[in-house]
């Protein structure tokens, strides 16, 4: 059994291996993420509180818009894996029991961005007007000229690497300087929690089919929390509203800290008891989360993973755990 295939084998192995070649769905999203503390508008910038804010989500969103997933998932990951739109993994179920994602975004495709193929040009053209508002743009080049330089964080592994490679690239053909600097596992964590880093990879699989799996992670005090949501220069910030007066609640905040608006609202669902109410307030938890752009889903995750045809018994998970207590190997 290989748990780990490697990336540049994958279209050989699948080919040579088809009956010991296995591609899983897993209830997971593979993502970059964006320290909220670090600065993106360019230098002679004069926006500050709210309004900084406010427009650094809004080039987060733009920048999203410009990676190619099809490409990534197609040609760089190889592995199956489906464009993802959302930051709730696909295979998570809504209080109704269709797929949370699905019903995302409150748009006419699932999820926050159209990433379908035929969607890619709209996307691009859509980004490039946008951080046109912000930033010097060369109609010569097309290049912008007064982008910060960015860096990319990821662990030590040749898909990862393959990745943002694909990324810097997109980036690059607009004038935006991405560095990648690659870490040990170990390190990486660290540096990423202790918000030492403007961009980096990141991927969260589900304990469990609940959305709030993936939601509760970014409350302020959560040690998931490498974005920095309410943390640094962040837990000052007043650029958040939440409104859930509809739904029963008390709560209504404009301008507010991320600790007034979405840990507050993380926590009315751990309370709530009525499942179709719970489910709403996940989906506005996600809908603040999005707005951010702090959060740049790339793709949801399947597991690949070879097996001899000599083995029988075996399972796995959705989770991506392996179960061999009932295996039995003949031949």
């Amino acid at each position: 059994m290989i748990d780990d295939v490697p990336t540049n084998e994958i279209a050989s192995l699948k080919e040579t291996y088809p009956n010991e070649f296995v591609t899983a769905g897993q209830l997971g999203t593979y993502y970059v993420c964006w320290n909220v503390n670090e600065e993106l508008l360019p230098s002679t910038s004069t926006l500050t509180g709210a309004d900084k804010a406010n427009a650094e989500n809004e080039i987060r969103n733009a920048l999203a818009l410009l990676i190619d997933r099809n490409y990534i998932v197609n040609d760089v990951a190889q592995g199956g894996q489906v464009p993802a739109s959302s930051f709730v993994a696909m295979g998570l179920t809504d209080a109704d029991g269709s797929q949370f994602y699905e019903n995302a975004g409150g748009n006419s495709f699932n999820g926050y961005y159209d990433v379908s193929e035929d969607a890619y040009e709209a996307n691009w053209a859509s980004a490039i007007e946008t951080l046109k508002k912000y930033y010097t743009y060369d109609d010569a080049t097309s290049m912008f000229t007064d982008f910060p330089t960015l860096t990319y964080l990821y662990n030590t592994s040749e898909g990862h690497k393959a990745i943002a490679e694909a990324i810097q690239a997109t980036f690059a053909g607009i004038g935006i300087t991405m560095n990648l600097e690659n870490q040990e596992w170990a390190t990486f964590l660290d540096t990423r929690k202790a918000g030492n880093y403007s961009v980096a990879r990141n991927g969260w699989l589900g304990d469990y089919n609940d959305p709030i799996s993936f939601l509760d992670m970014w409350t302020t005090q959560s040690g998931n929390n490498d974005v920095q949501f309410g943390k640094g220069d962040n837990a000052k910030v007043q650029a958040y509203s939440l409104d859930i007066t509809d739904l029963g609640y008390d709560t209504k905040v404009e301008n507010g800290t991320w600790a007034e608006t979405y840990d507050v609202l993380i926590s009315d669902i751990k309370t709530c008891t009525d499942t179709k109410t719970r489910y709403e307030l996940m989906h506005r938890a996600e809908d603040l989360l999005m707005s951010t752009g702090c959060i740049c889903p790339i793709y949801y995750y399947t597991d690949l993973y070879m097996i001899s045809s000599n083995v029988s018994g075996f399972f796995s998970s959705p989770l991506g755990y392996k179960y061999f207590m009932y295996c039995t190997i003949t031949g």
